[in-house]
């Protein structure tokens, strides 16, 4: 899929553009500059064909403490495009800024497109042709915000992939061609040799065998490029887990997501709340594709104004829960499990999550060296969580990059017991331990495997209102005993014999 990078000044309406071209508020928007702190990527389609998109950070002031971060990801978006979107704002004028993203685009060598942003009216329409004569004359007139000729960004875009769909369709036939070829003769060299070959055969029959062997390869090549489109739909097809890295703020989920990654994808700054839009990054571990999504930090209720920007970004947060598969729940080791960190975690095992607890900075907990060593600390923080002591637990530093393969293994083997379907006889098997239970005994208990993600139980009894709480745990000890299931919750349904689950 063709990838476009959208990127200008700071506060352009690149955020706004995105969202428009997406169809939906992937990227947060806000009045104040510089609200996207990461490279937000999502799929927009034309209607011709879909595109990568690549939401950007934008470019500032060198006095800017981001400026450096800033550049670093707007650049990289730049390299991965393939077609470069860059977005002007007319009620700025043309700036210094906006000159060096002109030159850094053009410079770059990639497609683009220039944008003037912000046209809401027939007088701007004037000013942008005056203004921004520097881009030529093929630049398109926008208005973001009241998505006025954005159709006509998909124009361009569709025009420019075309362009780059025939070169790259005819550069691969080319050159299948002729390495085919290649092979084809070095076959032939190496049963003879050069002087036997022009011994036994003229010119002419040379000549006839080369437009042989050239027809073959063409008939080879088709064959090859269905082979292709049938391995790519089944990669396309294949499962991605999709992780999200919540926690509180500056506990370093971005930090975290960069050391797995072995580049800084993220975002990392001493501020609290670098964060702001929850970004999804694809990732592949041992033959297994993820999708790692970082998102905002969480933050006590108390403490979020409900009208600013954190409250859309934590908003980000709580969806990213939502629609994950596993969280790795990151802890700042320094300090300890907080009230706000069992809160998450709550809310995690509520909604019926895979989940990983990454303690992370353990970095500075090693240079302290703890009485008792690491695993004796990591058992005391461990006691402040003992209400999700099925999910895994793992010491990391995103620093020294401590624990990483450790963590990604807890995460697919989370995503394993998540999706983990029992047989008839596992079901049989843990029957016969209930029946054996003295709160069972005059219950007649059956036990029947609902669903996965996650693993949700059926139990039938006769007095279900006799059934505890604490009781329905022992039943998820058993399981757990006999089946594992570390990693995921285990939801539970009682019902009386005969009543509809």
């Amino acid at each position: 899929m063709i990838k476009v990078a959208i990127v200008g000044r700071v506060n352009t309406g690149k955020s706004t553009l995105f969202n428009d071209l997406v169809g939906s508020s992937v990227s947060i928007t806000w009045k104040e500059p510089g609200t996207t702190r990461d490279v937000v990527e999502a799929i927009a389609h034309s209607k011709k064909r879909s595109y990568v998109l690549m939401d950007t950070a934008g470019y500032t002031f060198e006095d800017d403490p981001m400026y450096e971060i800033f550049k670093a990801q707007s650049d990289r978006a730049i390299e991965e495009s393939d077609i470069v979107i860059a977005v002007f704002d007319v009620k700025s004028g043309f700036t210094d800024i906006d000159d060096m993203v002109r030159k850094k685009v053009i410079r770059s060598g990639k497609p683009f497109i220039f944008v003037v942003n912000k046209v809401d009216s027939k007088n701007l329409e004037l000013l942008a042709f005056s203004e921004f004569s520097q881009l030529g004359k093929n630049f398109i007139t926008v208005s973001a915000l009241h998505k006025k000729n954005i159709e006509k960004i998909f124009e361009e875009l569709d025009k420019i992939a075309d362009e780059l769909e025939k070169e790259k369709s005819e550069k691969a036939d080319y050159d299948l061609e002729e390495e085919a070829f290649d092979i084809k003769m070095q076959e032939i060299l190496s049963i003879q040799s050069l002087k036997e070959l022009e011994r036994k055969i003229d010119e002419e029959r040379e000549k006839e065998i080369q437009s042989a062997f050239r027809r073959e390869i063409l008939k080879e090549s088709e064959e090859v490029e269905e082979t292709y489109k049938e391995l790519y739909e089944k990669k396309e097809k294949r499962e991605k887990i999709r992780i999200s890295f919540v926690g509180r703020p500056n506990v370093g989920k971005s930090s975290l997501i960069n050391a797995i990654l072995g580049y800084e994808r993220c975002v990392v700054y001493h501020e609290p709340g670098t964060t702001r839009d929850a970004i999804r990054i694809p990732f592949r571990f041992n033959n297994t594709d993820f999708i790692l999504v970082d998102t905002p930090g969480l933050r006590k209720k108390s403490k979020i104004d409900v009208e600013g920007l954190e409250f859309k970004s934590v908003g980000r947060s709580l969806t990213a829960i939502f629609v994950s598969d596993v969280c790795v729940l990151v802890i700042d080791s320094a300090e300890g499990v907080t009230h706000q960190d069992k809160a998450i975690a709550g809310l995690i095992e509520r909604r019926g999550r895979g989940l990983v607890v990454a303690f992370n900075k353990i970095d500075i907990i090693k240079e302290l060296k703890p009485a008792g060593g690491i695993g004796t600390f990591v058992s005391a923080l461990k006691t402040s969580l003992k209400f999700i002591k099925w999910a895994y637990f793992i010491p990391v530093s995103a620093k020294t990059k401590y624990g990483i393969d450790g963590l990604l293994s807890a995460i697919k083997s989370s995503y394993q017991s998540w999706t983990k379907k029992l047989k008839p006889s596992q079901l049989l098997k843990i029957r016969e331990r209930l029946v054996q239970l003295d709160f069972m005994r005059n219950q007649s208990p059956k036990i029947f495997q609902l669903t996965v993600k996650p693993p949700t139980f059926l139990v039938y009894v006769n007095e279900p209102e006799n059934l505890r709480k604490y009781q329905v745990k022992h039943i998820e000890k058993i399981i757990r005993q006999l089946y594992g299931f570390y990693g995921s919750p285990i939801h539970f349904r009682v019902k009386r014999h005969g009543e509809p689950y």
